[in-house]
């Protein structure tokens, strides 16, 4: 079975799932299926860029990271005095080993930013659910991503030429306009279908927001992926690679959906 034939159809089989679970199932199960996400996408990034610490402070981290997610299941705002957590603790167990060797700055700079690069997107992701048409709207970005990421990836296996970045040797212009393309196409259909009280200049704009950001997200992972040395962050969807490698640009989308959904 082909690389493409797997992706397909674990396509295929993610989509009613995901409908399954954000549309019918207890919004505390969505809350949990994003925990998941979150703990498997930050195993893969430790395992990217092998940390010199020690096990104990990761496996802080992915504590911290499960009671995130279930403090997000209240109504308090208990969970944004979390976020200070992945800071301190790192930082107070270097402290505590510091007489058996002295830590480097860039071990523990990469220690706190797992949490912040992927704990925090997905968390928002969890609080747009709780939103009034929270449903819709993750619906709506998943939808834009994900048509982004498709167009891009056969556009730019079928016509393109000119190589965008040296990060990654298959992302073309061609392959980005078409995404980007894709994104505002998407967006504006999903709008007209479930939005219709929203203005299609405003919703044009965010369409080019979430669809220019999720793509820098995408080249974020693959410069990271570059620099360890790995094709893919992990194994666990056939044909896509890890968590990681599906979620790249959705980290880096859900932010700007968050900021124009509230403010």
């Amino acid at each position: 079975m082909t690389i493409h034939t797997k992706r397909v159809i674990t396509t295929f089989v993610s989509i009613p799932f995901l409908i399954g679970i954000i549309y019918f199932a207890p919004s505390w199960i969505f809350t949990i299926l994003i925990l998941f996400a979150a703990l498997v996408s930050l195993h893969e990034f430790y395992a990217m860029v092998r940390p010199k610490t020690a096990e104990k402070t990761v496996f802080l981290n992915y504590l911290l990271t499960a009671l995130l997610f279930f403090s997000l299941l209240g109504k308090d705002l208990f969970y944004i005095a979390i976020f200070p957590l992945f800071v301190i603790f790192p930082l107070a167990l270097s402290i505590s080993g510091y007489s058996k060797g002295h830590p480097k700055m860039g071990d523990i700079g990469q220690i706190i930013l797992g949490p912040f690069y992927i704990c925090l997107p997905l968390a928002f992701l969890a609080l747009i659910a709780r939103l009034p048409q929270g449903q819709m709207w993750v619906f709506f970005i998943l939808a834009v991503i994900f048509a982004g990421d498709t167009c891009s990836f056969y556009v730019g296996r079928l016509f393109g030429r000119h190589k965008l970045t040296q990060i990654s040797p298959f992302k073309t212009w061609e392959g980005t306009l078409g995404g980007l393309i894709a994104n505002v196409v998407s967006a504006g259909i999903f709008a007209w279908l479930f939005f219709p009280s929203l203005s299609l200049s405003s919703i044009m704009v965010l369409g080019v927001a979430i669809g220019i950001s999720g793509q820098v997200g995408d080249l974020a992972e693959s410069m990271l992926k570059r620099m360890s040395n790995i094709k893919d962050s992990g194994r666990i969807l056939p044909g896509h690679g890890g968590m990681l490698d599906r979620i790249d640009g959705l980290l880096f989308a859900i932010p700007v959906l968050y900021i124009y959904l509230n403010y």
